[in-house]
């Protein structure tokens, strides 16, 4: 289901018990975020929990929101910027999303006002060095992590783990930057069938993560697995190969211009 101004204005809405106007949109299946700008930034608290929610991102600006709920999605990403119209929020939930390395949560760190956040039940909590990495990278407003309180000892021995130039290579080594198009090589074994072709599957990866619904990403998912690229996907690579002998062809006649004139 679409998040339509419609269904924003049939929303549950009142006092939830921090005493915070709130906005309920949970279990709606909702695949993506749009025309929040519709609420005019009247809510301190969304609820957008038990959703169907892949990339998390297309917030405009809410001043006024402090409080994000979004438990039980399938959240596996979250864009760069998406946190920059939220300059205000104290707590965000993610418990229960499909959220698997530690740069995924980079866009957190940017949150100054961050006080309460929680990432269980998903993959990277089980990455190595996981909490006194959040400790270290979040806001020193941060209190709580996980519903456990960060204690100065904590924070301290954090300081310490990523300390120095031990420090910062143990912190590439969980926390590796992201590198768009790199993929990790294995030699196949004897017999096994061939794979498909890197560039079949750099564009399949490249259409997953722009895809904004739930179909798409499985119908992609699919191709991936099949490594057969999907009709539109083929009509891209066509179009692009025919504009490939244009650009060379004009770029011949320009050198043959410049030569003319040099002689």
């Amino acid at each position: 289901m679409r998040l339509t101004l419609e269904l924003l204005q049939q929303a549950d809405q009142g006092l939830n018990a921090a005493k915070q106007r709130q906005l309920l949109l949970r279990g709606m299946k909702i695949p993506s975020i749009e025309n929040l700008g519709g609420t005019n930034d009247a809510f301190e608290c969304m609820d957008l929990s038990d959703n169907d929610l892949i990339k998390l991102a297309n917030f405009p600006p809410l001043k006024r929101l402090h409080s994000l709920f979004l438990m039980n999605n399938r959240i596996s990403r979250i864009d760069p910027e998406c946190f920059d119209p939220l300059p205000n929020l104290r707590s965000v939930v993610l418990t229960g999303n499909k959220l698997e390395k530690l740069v995924d949560l980079e866009p957190l760190f940017k949150l100054k006002f961050l006080e309460h956040l929680s990432v269980m039940e998903n993959p990277v909590t089980k990455v190595k060095h996981y909490r006194p990495y959040m400790v270290s990278k979040c806001s020193k407003s941060l209190r709580i992590l996980d519903f456990n309180r960060i204690k100065d000892k904590e924070r301290k021995a954090a300081s310490l783990l990523f300390a120095g130039e031990r420090g910062q290579k143990l912190m590439l080594e969980i926390a590796p930057p992201r590198v768009v198009g790199k993929e990790t090589s294995a030699a196949p074994a004897a017999g096994a069938k061939a794979g498909p072709a890197p560039e079949v599957i750099e564009r399949i990866k490249k259409a997953i993560a722009e895809a904004e619904t739930i179909e798409e990403v499985t119908r992609l998912e699919r191709a991936l697995k099949s490594g057969i690229l999907p009709d539109e996907l083929k009509e891209g690579e066509a179009e692009a190969k025919a504009e490939e002998p244009a650009a060379e062809t004009k770029e011949a006649a320009e050198e043959s211009t410049a030569m003319k004139v040099d002689s």
